[in-house]
């Protein structure tokens, strides 16, 4: 069963409401692919210092406890909500069939968040931060950036309640969700650590934070992406609407309990990590199911990834998703965890999250909604095929330099006679990876940044046909056509 070719009506409609989004959409991906050239910068720098602590001794700002915090608060706020934002915009106006409005108030919000990520990256770069991942940004900032990002979603709930279709598409389900969840996690967190919480059970609301962005944000924008590009580039329905919307429910219900796993052993009670962990190994059936239904759409198809950038970005993303779900399942467990809870283990496991499978899936959004508001192709070929490739290799460097490194220290750790800086050394030649990876992704996310740069300045590709990686433009219609389908 193939999906039916729109109606000459239809492509008139996309086309006005890809015309309503071009403003939004083009600033929060452009902002964030600046963000991301900076994150991946303060990687690579935070990576070198932590190889070679006596480098740049006499700078505080240059320490591996002030890059390291800006690092991850400039890739996540900076990069990853910004451009999941852009996606969410696009999307929801796409399968609702409603125009967005006040593209104005969007822009001035989008300044504000900027604004406010800039807050988050400078403060704790220069040490007014409170040494919590994520959160480490002085009181007064978190209001700055929760208001933002509220007045940049408000206009998706009115899409969705004034769609065309009273069918709800598994993609507005996981975009409603991630448009609610994350200010329910966000003002939560901040509102209890504010309060003045112990530094104890402060870490683990950190915790419990961390993983409740990656499930209950990262994994809704990425799976939305998946459920509209995978059938809409296959040309064919979802295999199974049934096991996606239970999976969704799966995700949904289970979520919310993870995070204390990651401190099991630690002062807390029991239970706390117990039920932490069995909620992360349940959230695997949800994870798994969603692959599968993915895969099993693309049957038969599956050789249309050899030409089309969005699918083969989004199902790199997919089988990322799928391992960090294992991973984070045997980590919860507490013959494995307890001995990598403080390790490179978990920076690996976060990466794999932030970058391994939200950026891909993101990086196939974004090859995928930018010709379409902007009306020009991607100028190379092969220039995405050069960030496909060296972002596949940094993320597979940078995950099993950290992933075995944190073994290796992890081991170290849990014997009692041996000094702490043993695991250190131990484990500092898999740091080495870790600073060539974030070399390797910088140069891919440099390239990205340049076409992305010519599209938003209108200097894309006027010739017909489709950027396709391993087509010359021209040569084929679509890359279900390039691959012979």
């Amino acid at each position: 069963m193939t999906l039916p070719e729109p109606t000459p009506e239809e492509m008139e409609e996309r086309a006005a409401i890809d015309r309503s989004t071009r403003y939004p959409v083009m600033f929060f991906f452009t902002s964030a692919a600046a963000w991301l050239l900076v994150a991946t910068l303060l990687g690579l720098v935070s990576s070198v210092k932590l190889r070679l602590p006596g480098l740049w001794d006499d700078c505080a700002f240059m320490a591996y406890g002030r890059l390291f915090p800006a690092h991850l608060n400039s890739l996540v706020y900076g990069w990853a909500m910004q451009a999941g934002v852009g996606v969410m915009l696009w999307l929801m106006a796409r399968l609702t069939r409603n125009q967005l409005r006040n593209q104005a108030g969007i822009l001035v919000a989008g300044h504000l968040w900027n604004a406010g990520v800039t807050f988050a990256v400078f403060t704790s770069w220069f040490g007014f931060g409170n040494s919590l991942p994520l959160l480490d940004f002085p009181k007064w900032v978190w209001p700055f950036l929760g208001i933002s990002y509220l007045l940049i979603v408000a206009g998706i709930i009115p899409m969705f309640r004034n769609r065309r279709e009273s069918l709800v598409y598994v993609s507005e389900m996981y975009i409603v969700g991630a448009a609610l969840w994350f200010p329910w996690i966000f003002f939560t967190a901040n509102i209890l650590i504010g309060k003045g919480s112990a530094p104890v059970m402060a870490s683990g609301l950190d915790a419990w934070y961390i993983t409740n962005l990656i499930y209950f944000w990262m994994a809704p924008v990425a799976l939305a992406v998946a459920y509209y590009i995978v059938p809409k580039i296959a040309g064919r329905p979802i295999y199974s609407y049934p096991l996606a919307h239970a999976s969704f429910w799966l995700l949904a219900f289970l979520a919310g309990w993870t995070g204390f796993s990651r401190f099991m052993g630690g002062p807390f009670p029991a239970w706390m990590p117990a039920v932490s962990g069995a909620a992360t190994i349940f959230i695997l059936l949800a994870i798994a199911a969603t692959v599968f239904n993915l895969m099993a759409t693309l049957k038969g198809c599956s050789k249309i990834w050899e030409f089309s950038p969005s699918l083969r970005f989004t199902v790199f993303g997919m089988l990322m998703l799928a391992t960090y779900a294992v991973l984070a399942a045997f980590s919860s467990t507490f013959s494995f965890g307890q001995d990598l809870q403080f390790s490179h283990f978990l920076v690996g496991l976060d990466t794999l999250a932030i970058y391994g499978f939200f950026s891909m899936t993101i990086f196939g959004a974004i090859y995928f909604i930018v010709p379409r508001i902007t009306g020009a192709e991607w100028p190379s070929g092969k220039r995405i095929r050069t960030h496909f490739w060296f972002s596949t290799y940094g993320i597979i460097t940078l995950i099993v330099t950290m992933l075995i490194g944190g073994i290796a220290q992890g081991g170290n750790l849990a014997n009692w006679d041996q000094a702490f800086s043993t695991s250190f050394v131990n484990s500092s030649a898999y740091v080495v990876g870790r600073a060539l990876a974030w070399a390797m992704i910088f140069f891919s996310n440099f390239s990205f940044l340049y076409q992305l740069a010519l599209m938003f300045a209108g200097k894309g590709r006027k010739s017909d046909g489709p950027t396709l990686i391993h087509a010359k433009p021209g040569e084929a219609e679509s890359a279900r056509a390039a691959a012979g389908l």
